[in-house]
This record gives structure tokens, sequence and C-alpha cells, in this order.
């Protein structure tokens, strides 16, 4: 089953897919150097800003205000192989990871806290390219089959608009361009979601803390394609079909908005043990999106079409995405100056869905009833503090199973973390944190003749500033 599928905008329309609706569900790395150091083993641990995100109810852990800023470096490199011939591409993203307050309220018995502010949820940024010889099969046969009965309205049809294809006196379409093309193309993805939250804990029998969490997430995802199929062997040399390369870019701009809540719970033997468990509500995103297609052909003797300018197909729709329960559990233990801790977080990914769109849109929902499949997120970690000396030094692991049933473990996501921290003074905390993440993929340029096989390789680096006051 495929991970990833590149959206093929076949008719000059754009046409979402459940990958459209996992896009927007799955989270990233998560918040702060200390945990992502601690391969994202947070949930059993949660004692900063940063259980906001990853389990509320460790808020109630700090007995002092605290101020936290982060910023985060992405790097994504793609490596392709399309028909035997390889590539490679390389994106950057530097974004804002977090930035908030933690307060302390009093209480008579057990602690208080709130916290709100801001975290950066996950990132869009990647890109994949690719140019090889596709003997099996043409992006113009997906407009207009040949042989195939043509629609009433030919406006929106590439291939006819294009001179790629013309409709006999039975209405069917002649399009004899069918293989035996290079095909060419880049795909730049960007954006991501970030989170406005406020939340708190509260203690509610002794070592024992409830949590909550409301955010609101709000941000935008960018698509843009330039894919070009080129005659490179001189096939087609007869008129009208002296079809010499057609070019396409196409676009997608996504404004994303929605609301979840999240619940957690921290049990504590103070020095030894934490046990922390956590139920996120399914987030209710409404996606108001724009698209376009822009597209040329040339032929050997000159022409180009459209005569002035280029074919310009351009839309909007509306539609909402409905993302799974997300169900959590984290311990941790502490021996002396190290920290061990793990965590394990549960989604089904069956019961994503589509809502409040047409019904073209809806009618996938039982098709991500078995696409899709349920998974289990591992993550792993580990924390020395050198006694004395304020210097702290981490590792860890995160395993990502695909949520595509039927996917190999090659295309489960493994990244390994490691970092450390720097007491400044008495009360700030400098911590960095890298992880690197493999893992292999593969994407459609209209359907399975057109396979472009992926190998992914992730560098993220993330900076926190903590102050404690």
């Amino acid at each position: 089953m495929i991970a990833l599928a590149l959206i093929s905008m076949v008719t000059g329309a754009h046409a979402q897919y459940p990958e459209d609706a996992l896009r927007f569900a799955t989270p990233g790395l998560g918040v702060g150097a200390r945990a992502l150091g601690m391969g994202g083993a947070y949930t059993g641990v949660a004692s900063d800003y940063s259980a906001l995100y990853w389990n509320p109810a460790g808020l109630a852990q700090l007995v002092h205000g605290e101020f936290s800023f982060g910023l985060t470096f992405h790097n994504n490199a793609d490596a392709s192989t399309f028909f035997g011939a390889s590539d490679k591409y390389t994106v950057n993203a530097t974004n804002l990871n977090a930035f908030g307050v933690v307060y302390p309220i009093p209480a008579r018995r057990g602690n208080a806290v709130m916290a709100f502010g801001f975290t950066r949820q996950s990132s869009f940024a990647g890109g994949v390219s690719f140019n090889g010889f596709n003997p099996n099969s043409s992006i113009i046969q997906t407009w207009a089959r040949d042989g195939e009965k043509a629609p009433t309205d030919l406006s929106n049809n590439i291939a006819y608009q294009l001179y790629l294809a013309n409709v006999d006196p039975s209405g069917h379409f002649v399009s004899p361009i069918k293989s035996m093309v290079s095909q060419i193309g880049t795909v730049l993805e960007g954006g991501g979601l970030n989170n406005w939250s406020a939340g708190g804990a509260v203690d509610v029998a002794k070592n024992l803390s409830l949590g909550a969490t409301v955010t609101y997430l709000a941000g935008s995802y960018r698509y843009d394609r330039s894919y070009r199929e080129e005659d490179s062997h001189g096939i087609y040399n007869t008129f009208p079909f002296d079809f010499s390369s057609v070019a396409l870019n196409d676009y997608i701009e996504d404004d994303i908005a929605g609301w979840n809540g999240k619940f957690g719970l921290m049990y504590r033997v103070p020095g030894h043990f934490r046990l922390g468990l956590t139920a996120t509500t399914p987030t209710g995103f409404y996606i108001h999106e724009t698209y376009g297609t822009t597209a040329s052909s040339y032929f050997k003797n000159g022409d180009v079409y459209p005569i002035e300018g280029a074919l310009i197909l351009p839309g909007v729709t509306d539609y909402d995405v409905i993302t799974p329960w997300v169900f959590g559990a984290g311990a941790s233990l502490i021996i002396g100056d190290l920290v061990l801790a793990g965590d394990v977080e549960y989604t089904d990914w069956t019961q994503l869905e589509f809502s409040h769109a047409s019904q073209e849109l809806l009618v996938l929902n039982a098709d991500m009833k078995t696409i899709f499949r349920g998974t289990a997120n591992l993550r792993g970690g580990a924390e020395y503090e050198f006694g004395g000396t304020g210097f702290r030094l981490r590792a860890g692991f995160m395993y990502k199973p695909s949520p595509f049933a039927g996917d190999p473990t090659t295309f489960d996501q493994k990244i390994a973390t490691g970092g450390f921290g720097i007491l400044l003074g008495e009360s700030t905390m400098i911590d960095v944190a890298y992880a690197r993440g493999w893992w292999e993929t593969f994407i459609y340029n209209y359907d399975a003749t057109s396979r472009v096989d992926e190998k992914i390789t992730t560098n993220n680096f993330m900076l926190t500033l903590t102050h404690r006051f």
C-alpha cells in the first residue's frame, strides 16, 4: 500500500485523497529540546512548559513560574529512483518551536498550575525530483484514454484543449500518445501546523495530578509541482500528433484551522518513578483550499498551444477532516542521576474521515477503513545528569509504524535522537537536541505505471531556552 500519493490533477480539478487527511492528522517530532533528546518519551516526565503538549498533568510538578522559547531547523533529503534513474532533492526550514509561560497558582493543598502559549505541531516541508524514461505510459492517457467515450463538456480536459487528443465522429477519444516518453518533475511542499494552547493541572491527591489542554490549531499547506513529458526518443512524428512535449505546473494552497483537547493523568513517587496517561480528542479541521493547473503543449512543427499564454484551470473547495482519538501512556524511572523513560501512543487510523464535503469526497471514508490500520508509536530515552555540574546528556529513539495496511517495515519511520542541557546559573537552562530519521516511501505521478521510489532522510535540530522565576 502506498505511503504517500502525489496529487495528480488529471482533469484540471484537484481531487482529495486519504493522504490529504492523513497529512493534517499526523504530528511531528513534538515540543522541547529536552523531550526530543530523550526520543520523545516524555509522557511520564513532562516537567516543564512542554507538558502542555505532552501531558498537561505534568504541569503540577512545577513549583516556580517558567518562561520557554524554542527554535527548530528541519532538513529533508529525498533520494529518488525512477525507472532506474536516480535523483536527489533537499528542503530546509527554520521555525519557532515553542513560546509560552507557566504560572503556579497558590493552593491550600497540593499544586495548581496554569500554562499558555504557542507550540509547533508539525512541518510539511519536503520535496522530490525525478527524471527518467517511462516505456509503459503517459499522463496524457489519464486525461483522454484512447478509444474511450469522450464527455460532453471538454472545456477542462487538458489533452483536448492542448491538441494532444481528438474526438472521432463516434464521440470517442483519439489519443495515440501512450508511452515511450521521458518524464521530468519536481515537487515542493511547505507549511505546517501551529498550536495555540491553554491548559493547567491540579493535584487531586497526594502525588496524583490531573491536567487538561485546549488547543486551537492553525496553519497552511503549500504544494507546487512542475511536471513535463517529452518525446526524447523521437517516437511521435506524424501530424497532428507530432508531439514534442507537454508542461504542467500544479499548485495547492490550504488554509487550515481546528480545535482539540488533551487530558492527562500523572502519578508520582518523588525521586523514583512517574506514570503518565493521556487522551487526545479528535481534531476537527476546516480546510479552505485553492488550487490550479497551468499547461502548455509543444509540437515538432513549431505549434504551441494555447496560442497565447497557457491553459489555466483554477478552483476553490472547502472540506473538513476529523482525526481519530489518540491514547498515550508513559513512565519514567529515576535511578540517582539517571532518568529512563518510555512511551507508547496508539491511534486507530481507520477512524480518520472527511466531513462537510462533496459526496465524491465522502465516499473515500469507506476506503480509509481498509487502507489504514491502527498503529502504536514507540518512544524511549534516557537522561544522565553529571552530579553538581548542571550538565545533562540525553539519547533516545522513536519508532513510528506506517499507518497504511500492508506497508513493509522499511516504510516505518525510525528516528534516533540525542542532546544535552546546560544549566546557566540557578534558573536558566539551555537544551539542544538532534534527531535523524530515515524511511522509504513512494509517489505516483498519476497512477502505478509512473511510480517514483523514495528514500527519505531527515535531520532536525532543536534549541530551547527555559527560565524559571
